[in-house]
């Protein structure tokens, strides 16, 4: 057909029915996309709301609807501020947020969300993902009253027990006849176990917050390590594990008390998991521009695929009934923290069978 020339009747009656047919079609197709949208929105497990750009919400699947006792019908095209009141003004953000959502009845509760920016239908919208998080938040809180139930209403009769203890201990009331000091001895082991686990709670909950400090000072490997090893020689749980020390006396710059604290849990670890009169090698002295401190022990070892788990938070590793012990599975990781608050490094070396070397390295400044 010539370009030049006028479309006849018949052509143009074609040509509009050839475009009726191609906009059936889109329409159509069209129709299937948006249904096979829906089905999947509906099918998902957390709740998904798509926000317009003037805050409004264009559609929610019936999960997240169901989250704050509205028909997915009725927060059609209200404003997203009718569920979370704090949240007018909102924006992508690739971190997941806690935000306090409102339900019809007027409850708040605790969400977690997720926000992107998802192209549709021509425009620029906001795509929410929903997770109701209520009794996450209650265990949350839970525990929060826990860490200051500990700090306020243990910490310090623990410590006034200790004192008394030691005072019984020394003779001060008396002489101890008996099973007497035996009997104080026990008792003093548990209170230092009990003071060990409040420390460890709230070590753990300052390392979580993020306000777990270290306060650095003049001080030298031969200090810290005496402090160490007369704590655990006062406290040992086996008392046929025998502990060898070699180590120098080079100036550093440490929190003594808190690389005491390292080595107290590391010793002590390593004489836990000991056989009967085995022995704790306790090494320690520069290496380069660090100091070194290394806890060798001839205990059950660790397989390779758990080296950096023992380090994890409440983590503990599978023991047999006559190992197994007790405790948070704090200890390591706050360690961890600890060292690396030093900019130093912690680590393990240790096979099944051959025993466990925990080894850890601060600058000496």
């Amino acid at each position: 057909m010539d370009n030049d020339q006028p479309l006849t009747y018949s052509e143009l009656k074609e040509l509009a029915e050839r475009r009726s047919r191609e906009a059936e079609s889109l329409l159509l197709n069209q129709h299937k996309r948006e249904e096979r949208f829906k089905r999947i929105l509906t099918g998902l497990p957390l709740g998904l709301i798509i926000v317009e750009k003037n805050r409004r919400i264009r559609v929610l699947n019936s999960r997240a609807a169901s989250f704050f006792e509205y028909s997915a019908d009725e927060l059609a095209d209200k404003p997203i501020a009718l569920l979370f009141p704090e949240h007018e003004a909102i924006s992508s953000n690739p971190e997941s947020e806690k935000w306090m959502g409102r339900k019809k009845s007027g409850e708040i509760f605790a969400t977690e969300v997720f926000v992107s920016e998802v192209y549709m239908e021509g425009e620029d919208m906001l795509f929410i993902s929903v997770l109701d998080i209520t009794e996450r938040h209650r265990l949350e809180q839970l525990r929060q009253d826990l860490i200051a139930m500990v700090s306020h209403d243990l910490r310090a009769p623990l410590t006034a027990i200790r004192v008394v203890l030691d005072m019984v201990g020394q003779g001060i009331y008396g002489d101890l006849k008996g099973r007497g000091p035996l009997q104080i001895e026990n008792a003093q082991q548990s209170t230092e176990y009990l003071i060990s686990l409040v420390r460890d709670l709230l070590d753990s909950h300052k390392l979580e917050s993020g306000t777990l400090e270290i306060e650095k000072a003049d001080t030298s490997v031969g200090k810290i390590m005496k402090k160490a090893l007369t704590t655990v020689e006062g406290s040992k749980s086996n008392q046929t594990v025998k502990i060898e020390v070699d180590y120098t006396n080079d100036a550093i710059k440490a929190d003594e008390d808190r690389v005491v604290q390292v080595l107290i849990n590391l010793i002590s670890n390593a004489i836990k998991y000991s056989p009967d009169n085995s022995t704790v090698r306790v090494i320690a002295g520069m290496e380069g521009l660090n100091v070194k401190f290394q806890i060798k022990d001839e205990g059950p070892g660790i397989p390779k695929e758990m080296h950096s788990a023992v380090f994890e938070r409440y983590r503990q590793l599978e023991q047999s009934s006559e190992t197994k012990k007790k405790g948070f599975g704090l200890g390591l990781a706050i360690c961890k923290a600890l060292i690396e608050k030093h900019q130093g490094k912690i680590w393990v070396e240790s096979d099944p069978g051959k025993g466990s070397s925990f080894c850890f390295e601060i600058p000496t400044e």
